[in-house]
C-alpha cells in the first residue's frame, strides 16, 4: 500500500479487507478499501468500482464483517463507488461494489471511527459527529441492521455438489414483513435470482465446475447459513499436438493407446493450450499464434474441429502462454512468462495484466498448477541447467517455497493432477528407445514416476485435461 493500513477483517475463506489511508494498492487503484488473497496478493476481483472519496484525504477508518457476507466501512469520506454516503457506507461481500439497499438516510455529520455489531445484528458506530440523520448524537450511535427479530428459516441447511458444479435453490420461510438477502461468501458460488425478497421465497444459486480438492462455502441468506459442499475433481489425462498435421489426439487415461478423440485445430507453428474457459468442468484446448505480429489467442469450448469460440491479443512475440485458474472462480484464463515474469489475465479478453509475479529465470520453462489443492493456480518453473522443478503457492514474486530434481534437460515438462487428489503433480515427456514416453509423477517429490506409458511422436507437444467431463 501507498498509505496507512487502519482497519482490517478476515473472511470466512480467508482473505483480508482491509480499510486505511491509502490509494493504490500493488501499484492498482483501491483508494481506502481492498481485499488480499490469504498470501497477501491484491484480490483484483474486489473493489474495482472507485473506493472512497469527496474529501480531501478520503480514508477508512473502521471495517466490519456482517453474518450475511456483507462489509460496513466507516471513515471520513462522502461517497463510495462514486455514491453519495456520508461517512458510512455497506459494500457487498463478493466484490466489493455499493450495497445500495443499506439507507444510512443523510449519514453521520462528520467522521465514523468505529463499527461494533450486537448479536442481534444491529449496528453501533463511534466518532466525531454531532448528528445522525439530522439527530443529535454525540459521538455514538446505533442503527437497528437488518430485520431486527424478524424469524425465519432456511432449507436445505447443506447442500453437497460434485466438481462438475452445477444449480440450486434455497427455500426461505419468513413472515411476510421479513425481509432479507442472500449473499455468497466465496466466488464460485454466485446468486443467479432471489438475491433480495421478503416472505416466503426461493434462492437460486450457480456452483462453478473446479479442478481441485473438495471445497466448503457459504450462502447466508436471511441470516441464516447454508453450506455447499463441493467434492473433489476428477484425475486428468494427456493429450498430444501434431505439429506436422494441425491435430489434437486426446487420450482419456493414463496408458498407451490410440486417441480417444482426434480433430483437427490450428496451424504447425502454434503452441498448444487446454483449459476449462467457460467453466463446464470439461477441459477444451487452445492454441497461441502470432499473427501480423500479435500474440494471438485462440480458444475452443468443445473438443472438436471448427473456428474458435473465443479470440484475443495478449502478450507479445516470443512469450510463452500459460494456463490456470489464477482467482479460483472455476474458470482457466491465460497469461504468459516473459523473461523470468508471469503476466496473467483473469478474463479471457484483451487487456492489461491482472497479476504480474517475478519468479524464475528468463531460460527457464514455466509450469504453472494447483500445488496445494486450494483451487487456485500458481507459479513454478524448471530448470533444464539442474533438471529442478521451482513452485510457488501463491501468486506473489520472491524464491521458490518447493523445489525438487525430476527429469533430463531435453525433456518437455507440465503439470497435471494424475490422480484425482485435487493437487497437480509434475509431468515429462521424453524420447526413449525411439518412441515418444510421458513419465508422471502425483506428488511434488523427487523419485521415480508413478504412472509411465508410450504415446504419440516425436516432436509432439503435450495437453493436459480432463477431456471428457467424468466428476
Amino acid at each position: 500500500m501507498d498509505g496507512t493500513v487502519l482497519a482490517l477483517e478476515v473472511q470466512p475463506d480467508g482473505r483480508i479487507v482491509i480499510g486505511g489511508a491509502f490509494r493504490f494498492v500493488s501499484g492498482i487503484e483501491r483508494n481506502g478499501v481492498a481485499r488480499l488473497e490469504p498470501g497477501g496478493a491484491l484480490d483484483t476481483s474486489f473493489g474495482a468500482f472507485g473506493g472512497v472519496g469527496g474529501r480531501l484525504l478520503p480514508v477508512v477508518q473502521a471495517v466490519r464483517l456482517q453474518p450475511n457476507g456483507r462489509i460496513l466501512i466507516g471513515g471520513d469520506f462522502t461517497t463510495v463507488n462514486g455514491t453519495p454516503r456520508n461517512f458510512v457506507a455497506r459494500l457487498n461481500g463478493l466484490d466489493g461494489s455499493l450495497d445500495t439497499g443499506f439507507d444510512i438516510g443523510s449519514g453521520a455529520s462528520s467522521a465514523v471511527l468505529a463499527l461494533a455489531l450486537q448479536a442481534d445484528g444491529r449496528i453501533i458506530l463511534g466518532g466525531a459527529f454531532a448528528t445522525f440523520n439530522g439527530t443529535p448524537r454525540a459521538g455514538i450511535v446505533r442503527l437497528l441492521g437488518d430485520d431486527p427479530g424478524c424469524a425465519s428459516a432456511v432449507l436445505p441447511a447443506v447442500a453437497n455438489v460434485s466438481a462438475l458444479g452445477g444449480e440450486g435453490v434455497v427455500t426461505v420461510t419468513a413472515a411476510g414483513s421479513c425481509t432479507w438477502r442472500a449473499v455468497s461468501d466465496v466466488p464460485w458460488i454466485t446468486v443467479l435470482s432471489g438475491a433480495t425478497g421478503s416472505g416466503n421465497g426461493t434462492v437460486t444459486y450457480r456452483v462453478a465446475a473446479h479442478r481441485g480438492r473438495a471445497r466448503t462455502g457459504t450462502l447466508t441468506v436471511s441470516g441464516r447459513t447454508v453450506t455447499v459442499n463441493q467434492a473433489v475433481s476428477a484425475f486428468e489425462t494427456v493429450g498430444l499436438f501434431r505439429r506436422s498435421d494441425g491435430f489434437f489426439y486426446l487420450r482419456n487415461s493414463l496408458t498407451s493407446g490410440f486417441a480417444d478423440v482426434a480433430f483437427f485445430f490450428g496451424q504447425g507453428n502454434d503452441i498448444p493450450l487446454s483449459g476449462d474457459w467457460d467453466g463446464d468442468g470439461t477441459t477444451t484446448i487452445g492454441v497461441f499464434r502470432i499473427v501480423s505480429g500479435a500474440a494471438t489467442f485462440f480458444l475452443r469450448n468443445s473438443n472438436s474441429a471448427g473456428f474458435a469460440d473465443v479470440s484475443f491479443s495478449f502478450g507479445a512475440p516470443g512469450d510463452i502462454p500459460v494456463v490456470g485458474d489464477w482467482n479460483g472462480d472455476g474458470r482457466d484464463t491465460v497469461g504468459v512468462f516473459r523473461n523470468g515474469v508471469f503476466l496473467l489475465r483473469n478474463t479471457n479478453s484483451a487487456g492489461m495484466a491482472d497479476s504480474i509475479v517475478n519468479f524464475g529465470l528468463g531460460t527457464d520453462v514455466p509450469v504453472v498448477g494447483d500445488w496445494d489443492g486450494n483451487g487456485t493456480t500458481t507459479v513454478g518453473c524448471y530448470r533444464r541447467a539442474n533438471g529442478f522443478f521451482y513452485y510457488r503457492n501463491d501468486l506473489l514474486s520472491g524464491v521458490a517455497e518447493g523445489a525438487l530434481f525430476y527429469g533430463l534437460a531435453d525433456d518437455l515438462p507440465f503439470a497435471g493432477d494424475w490422480d484425482g487428489d485435487g493437487r497437480d503433480g509434475i509431468g515429462i515427456v521424453r524420447l526413449t528407445e525411439g518412441s515418444w514416453r510421458f513419465f508422471l509423477k502425483n506428488e511434488l517429490s523427487p523419485g521415480f514416476a508413478d504412472v509411465s506409458f508410450n504415446y504419440g511422436n516425436v516432436n509432439d507437444l503435450p495437453v493436459v485435461g480432463n477431456w471428457n467431463g467424468r466428476p
